[in-house]
């Protein structure tokens, strides 16, 4: 039963792909956004400008997001609620829960209500939550491992 337990919470190998590209293209595409933003500007007629590729890289995150929220509904169904039933890595599954829906309000927040009287904290609160998302994935997984390692191994002989 424990052992059939974890394989019913594991992805398989397609899935984590998916999953692991997924994650890493949204994560690429808005550290690069946020390198072309603030270190890249470039000079302009009147003045410091945008760099021509900032706003590509913005839309590959954006659409990148909308991908990541279809990752995200095939993990909860399955593999969140089987976790959650069995009680298995608890605490950093409702993390990465949490820190998933703050990276969608604030992306929500930043795309239709940002203004110049949010301009200065409401990218702030989006961009390092998304720059400490990778630690957040790592910390779940090898969490998740190492439980699932110590639950296989094999009782100690009764001498």
């Amino acid at each position: 039963m424990n052992r059939l337990s974890h394989l019913q919470i594991r992805f398989s190998p397609n899935h984590k792909r998916f999953i692991y590209s997924v994650f890493s293209l949204l994560w690429i595409s808005g550290a690069l956004w946020l390198g072309f933003h603030y270190f890249l500007r470039t000079p302009g007629e009147f003045g410091v400008q945008a760099h021509p590729l900032e706003n590509w890289w913005l839309r590959l995150h954006g659409l990148a997001a909308f991908a990541a929220l279809v990752v995200i509904g095939s993990v909860l169904p399955v593999h969140a609620r089987r976790a959650w039933q069995l009680k298995k890595n608890r605490s950093s599954g409702l993390s990465m829960k949490i820190i998933f829906f703050w990276l969608s309000a604030t992306g929500y927040a930043l795309y239709y209500f940002a203004n110049e009287g949010n301009e200065n904290w409401l990218p702030l609160l989006h961009w390092v939550a998304g720059l400490a998302l990778p630690l957040m994935l790592v910390l779940h997984i090898r969490r998740g491992r190492s439980r699932q390692n110590v639950s296989h191994k094999p009782a100690a002989a009764h001498a």
